[in-house]
């Protein structure tokens, strides 16, 4: 259980404060796409995935779009928002995203990744000894492929909420000075 115990929970991407990455220095946030930041059905980017994006640039953190998904379709997607991405990321295994923060010079402790999933993006962010944000899925339809791990995803939830170590992100916003 250890490995999938997030930094924090939020019910949605669009639900965390702007300051809260400040107040962790957290710049760069790697984004999960598919029912994440939008549905996996969606081409293009929702009003509110545009202004979530804007509103990072604005603040001067960047967003990168993180998918295990093809590159047709995160590049489509990532382009049109003015973003960096990683496509076929292979998560949860660590060596394509560390490649990129070392290409990059990311430092791991200024970096925060969000998902929806604890056994791909919060294994990820384990394996990559950076902070992972879970979140819900936005839309109860899955890919056939992410359908296979929704069923030990939410049985993991359910031992981490009983065991408490789900702890929401204003929690964590409030106890930092």
């Amino acid at each position: 259980m250890k490995r999938i115990v997030p930094f924090a929970y939020a019910i949605n991407v669009y639900d965390i404060d702007i300051d809260f990455y400040k107040k962790i220095n957290a710049k760069y946030i790697f984004l999960d796409l598919d029912n994440t930041l939008d549905t996996h059905v969606t081409e293009v980017p929702s009003e509110r995935a545009r202004n979530l994006i804007t509103k990072m640039k604005e603040n001067g953190l960047v967003p990168i779009i993180l998918s295990n998904n093809k590159e047709k379709r995160v590049a489509k997607y990532a382009n049109s928002l003015g973003v960096n991405y990683l496509y076929h990321s292979r998560k949860p295994f660590k060596f394509k995203i560390e490649k990129y923060l070392k290409k990059n010079e990311i430092p791991k402790e200024n970096a925060i990744m969000i998902g929806d999933q604890l056994m791909t993006d919060i294994r990820c962010s384990y394996r990559l000894k950076m902070r992972g944000i879970l979140t819900e899925k936005l839309w109860p339809n899955d890919q056939f492929v992410t359908k296979l791990l929704r069923w030990l995803d939410k049985l993991k939830r359910k031992r981490l909420k009983k065991d408490n170590l789900l702890v929401d992100w204003r929690v964590i916003y409030g106890r930092i000075k």
